[in-house]
């Protein structure tokens, strides 16, 4: 490669590398060197890539080498030399004698894609480890559920994906008959007001059993106080005294 073709290269913000056909490094620009390091001679890109993803590095040269026409676009892990982990979004062409590769640094995005992924998880954990029903819905007279937390089953002796989207077995035909212009009266008197509410009222359950629950939650509002939903918890109580 001419050296006005490698001044040009460093000038570009992502990494840029020639590989030979055997897959070392024969020229790369200054932002592989920030991001990786420097390569000794005669190194091999695949001793940057992660063991895991090795094979399929090693697939993507074999493919384009038998069809040089395609192109390979994959996000791949590299490990540092200090051992350190990032990921790259890697874009690979054949070329007459070489491959042609950019790297797009995409750790940080991955970092905290992990770290919300870890976050989503822990919630999830702790909302089906409630003793009651969490849920999120429509604001609809079937209480369509959107969401349902794990404690549906304990309480309803219906498993949580029993009540989600379904228009033909919906949360309010648990309700009682008698109680159930009741439950959406008091609904919609507090997402009037855009306050939570607070409910008393009884459910027929799988076993055809009949449990008191008491019910607290509150409205979802767009800016124009539109109501786009509802979400709330509910507990089994004793039965009232008379």
């Amino acid at each position: 490669m001419q050296t006005s073709s490698l001044h040009l290269m460093d000038r570009f913000p992502a990494a840029l590398l020639e590989l030979r056909d055997n897959g070392q490094i024969a020229h790369f620009n200054l932002a592989w060197v920030e991001l990786m390091d420097r390569p000794g001679p005669e190194r091999n890109l695949v001793d940057y890539v992660h063991h895991e993803d090795r094979s399929l590095w090693r697939q993507a040269l074999h493919e384009l080498r038998r069809r040089p026409e395609t192109c390979f676009n994959q996000r791949l892990r590299f490990v540092h030399p200090s051992g350190e982990l990032r990921w790259f979004d890697v874009g690979l062409r054949r070329g007459a004698q070489c491959f042609y590769l950019v790297a797009g640094d995409i750790t940080a995005h991955k970092r905290r894609e992990i770290a919300l992924q870890a976050s989503q998880r822990s919630s999830m954990s702790l909302l089906d480890s409630m003793p009651g029903l969490i849920y999120r819905g429509r604001n609809n007279r079937d209480w369509t559920m959107e969401f349902v937390s794990a404690g549906c089953l304990q309480l309803t002796g219906y498993p949580p994906e029993r009540l989600v989207d379904n228009h033909e077995f919906t949360y309010n035909s648990l309700i009682l008959a008698q109680d159930a212009d009741y439950v959406w009266r008091e609904v919609q008197y507090a997402l009037s007001r855009q306050e939570p509410f607070e409910l008393d009222y009884r459910i027929r359950c799988a076993d055809q059993s009949i449990k008191h629950v008491w019910e607290k939650g509150v409205g979802i509002y767009a800016d124009t106080r539109e109501v786009l939903g509802i979400e709330g918890a509910i507990f089994e109580r004793s039965p009232r005294r008379e």
